[in-house]
Formats: structure tokens, sequence, C-alpha cells
């Protein structure tokens, strides 16, 4: 299907959009009259004041009557507030935290904000819409009908990580690295494998996907690989860790989702069942949490840019809602860290 050209009137939004942005000014500045706009691009009056008033939504211009049209500089020019829609739940897990701290980080530097919504599009006051630059979204409790009503209300969005919803996405590299880190566990002989999750459900989606790529890359069956949840008080994790250890075959290496986790996992392997680590048992996990530096033996584990991917989300949404331009994928590169506690598989 052939695309249709741009109308004069999105012509001229456009390169005056460019313009704005890419001029150096501080502070706000007289754009071309009306008539003067009317003449240089050969366009009607009614089309030119259509176009003015995009740009005015959009927070680029501004209006005064018997005194013309101002573009903002970049000290004057609107910024409004980002919203992450998120449950509760999910608020206090430290990815999540890390990537809100970097939207604030960003939204504070231009004199703006940052909204946690746990309430769903549909459900916004027409006041709370239109004080939104865009909307990050973790994609737990939120379906294709919310994600049409922001486009309906054209309001920029991204989503976090993988998920069934369609749209551009803040990918932080967790399904490659959990990829990776299986690989090395594959080519280290390791054949039993578990995976222990459950703090970030949504956040875990990338990393079982990650682990199940590697195991259908070399020809193995992903359901071989045994789900040992955790998650709330805990006594759940101290509960999820003995389950694993109890497991029958037990796993030769374990993938646990959050480097809490794994630190559990170690402790309980080391102190309750005289076991090696990695001699007897492998621990794989991600986020390298500043604590990790006190844990012996050092973990292996991943380090994902949450903060900076929260900075770059606000930058990216702010852009969006000044130009009308739609929002691309932010993909970022994570960093394994060598630890001390994967090793080969053990002798039997």
């Amino acid at each position: 299907m052939a695309t249709r050209p741009p109308s004069a009137r999105a012509k001229l939004v456009s390169h005056l959009t460019e313009a704005i942005l890419s001029r150096d000014s501080e502070t706000a500045y007289a754009l071309a009259s009306e008539h003067e706009l009317c003449r240089q691009f050969g366009i009607s009056r009614v089309t030119v004041r259509l176009a003015l008033g995009d740009l005015e939504n959009r927070g680029l211009i501004y209006r005064r009557h018997g005194k013309g049209t101002f573009a903002h500089g970049k000290n004057t020019r609107v910024y409004r507030n980002i919203a992450v829609i998120i449950r509760s739940s999910q608020v206090e897990n430290r990815p999540i935290a890390e990537l809100v701290r970097g939207v604030s980080s960003s939204q504070r530097e231009i004199g703006s904000g940052v909204m946690l919504l746990g309430l769903s599009p549909d459900g916004w006051r027409p006041e709370l819409a239109s004080s939104l630059s865009g909307v990050i979204i973790c994609p737990w409790e939120v379906n294709a009908t919310d994600l049409a009503i922001l486009q309906d209300r054209k309001i920029p969005f991204i989503l976090v990580g993988e998920s069934d919803l369609s749209g551009p996405r803040i990918i932080v590299g967790q399904r490659k690295a959990a990829r990776r880190r299986t690989e090395e566990l594959l080519q280290l002989g390791h054949r039993s494998l578990a995976i222990f999750c459950g703090l970030n459900p949504g956040l875990d989606v990338s990393k079982r996907l990650g682990v199940h790529d590697a195991m259908k890359a070399a020809g193995l069956d992903p359901a071989s690989v045994r789900e040992f949840p955790a998650g709330g008080p805990d006594g759940t994790l101290f509960s999820g860790a003995q389950a694993v250890l109890d497991a029958q075959p037990r796993p030769t290496a374990v993938i646990s989702f959050d480097d809490s986790l794994s630190c559990m996992l170690s402790f309980k392997a080391r102190r309750h069942a005289n076991l090696s680590i990695p001699g007897d048992l492998s621990l794989s996990s991600f986020h390298q949490w500043p604590w990790l530096a006190h844990i012996e033996p050092e973990v292996t584990t991943v380090q994902f840019d949450f903060f900076g991917a929260g900075r770059l989300a606000a930058e990216a949404l702010n852009r969006a809602a000044h130009t009308g331009e739609p929002m691309a994928d932010l993909v970022f590169e994570p960093t394994c860290i060598a630890g001390a506690t994967v090793g080969p598989v053990p002798v039997q």
C-alpha cells in the first residue's frame, strides 16, 4: 500500500519544528508572521494557523495577540511530565526503581517531573492526559486497548522489556545476556540446568526467553530447564532456595534471575548442604547490585543500565512530544561480570 505524501500542514510543522529545535537560542524569539509563512510556503492562512496550533500544543511556540508568534528557546520551552505506568507491587523492585530514578534525573534537569501511575489510560481525566509528554509502560496488567487510547490521544509511549504488546521498547539486554550465560554453562558441560526466579515477574520474561533461545540453538529441549519460583518475604526466598537444593536430580547449574536469589542459594548450598561453589553447583545471576562486593565467592552476574535507560527514555519521549515523530526502540548492551561462581560440570 502506497504511503500518502505529507500534507502542506504537516510539511510546515516539520520544517518549523526542526528549525526551532536546531536553533541555539536560550530565550524566546519571534517567528515569521502568518502572512510571511503563507508567501514562503505557498499555502493558505488557514493551513498556517492549523500548523501553528499543532506547534503550540506541543509546547514549542506561543502566540501573543497583536504581537505575533514566538518560538520557545531552550530555557523557556515547555516540558510536561513523564508518566510511568506500573503496578504498586513492582515499584520497590530495584531495576524498576533505578529506571524511575533515571527518568527523574532527566526531568529534574529541565524543570519537569515524573508521575507513577497505577491507573490504566482509560481511567485518566483529560487534564491528566494533557499534562504528559509521554509514558513509560511496565507492561504487566496493561493491554492493547490501553495503548490504542494513548495513540488516539497522541501521547508517545515506550514499553519496558518483552511482552505480547506491540510498540517501541526499552531493551536493556536481558534476553541477550541470559542467552550468553546459558551458552557458557552449556559449553562447560552443564545439561541439568534450573532457573530460580520470581522477584520481578515482568522482567523475568526476557531472561527466560534468553535461556530458551540458547537451549534451542544447542538442540536441547527448553522444557528440560526446571523452574523454582521465589518472591515475597525472605522466608519464601529461603524455602525457594531449599527447593532447588532438594530437587532430584539436583541441578548442576542454576541461573538466578536476580543477584539476591543467587546469594541466598549460595549461602544455603554452602552452609546447609555442604556444597562447594562452583565445584558442586554453578551459579549465574543478573543485576550486579553494589552490595555484591561484600559477598564471597564473588557472584558471576550481569549489569544492566536501567538508570541510563530511564534518562534516555525520558529524553526520547520529550523529543517525540515536541516533534510528533514516532518513538523507536532504545537498545542497551549488557555488561557481563566474571565472578567465581561458575565452573565446569561436576565429575560424577
